[in-house]
């Protein structure tokens, strides 16, 4: 298993297989996470008015997996049978939960709020947007725990063979703090399959220590 190109989100950073993203990095004050990524989407010029009803969490692994494809030059209007979708968070939606307990309280108006508290509705939106048909799924985890998270995709590209793809990372947001880390994982062309080693781990290590 491979990682071939991959996007890090965090309160004040954009990285994009391993460069920086200045141009969006300066729309980014840091201490308010909804805003900041409202600007990121706008400057994106992409056309998915669901992004207004979003809430952070699902609005963070959204514009994550946006910059990350486009990247890549995959075709939003392409259907993507091959490719699947795993994400990994501490929090989920745990910021939606609250805020639909508050409109159930009377202390909101937010009509459209029970759609947000859904597990895995961040998913459904980028699957949506990318045409996305393999697996999908999300796990909950007391952080990024990078041998869990490689030894899942690794599994599922060995037991789904029309899978050539996995859309895959750790996403979380929640209480003004914001970190994204989302990879595309493709097989390995070696022969036993390579399993993730310690350049896998080292690139973990590394990325979520230095960004």
């Amino acid at each position: 298993m491979l990682i071939r190109s991959f996007c890090r989100i965090t309160n004040h950073s954009v990285v994009l297989d391993r460069e920086r993203c200045p141009g969006l990095e300066k729309l980014m004050m840091g201490n308010q996470v909804g805003e900041d990524l409202d600007r990121i989407f706008s400057s994106l010029k992409v056309d998915f008015p669901t992004y207004e009803k979003m809430d952070d969490y699902s609005k963070l692994g959204f514009i994550t997996a946006e910059l990350l494809m486009k990247k890549n030059g995959y075709d939003v209007s392409v259907s993507k049978p091959d490719m699947g979708l795993f994400i990994y968070s501490r929090s989920g939606c745990l910021g939606a939960d609250y805020n639909l307990v508050r409109v159930m309280e009377g202390h909101g108006t937010d009509d459209q709020a029970y759609k947000r508290a859904i597990p895995n509705a961040i998913c459904s939106d980028i699957a949506f947007r990318h045409k996305i048909e393999g697996e999908m799924g999300i796990f909950l985890s007391d952080g990024f725990i990078y041998e869990h998270f490689f030894r899942t995709c690794f599994g599922t590209l060995e037991t789904e063979p029309s899978l050539n793809t996995l859309l895959a990372g750790y996403v979380e947001c929640y209480g003004g703090y914001a970190s994204s880390l989302l990879c595309l994982l493709t097989r390995s062309h070696e022969f036993p399959p390579m399993d993730y080693e310690l350049r896998e781990e080292r690139f973990c290590i590394d990325l979520l220590r230095i960004y």
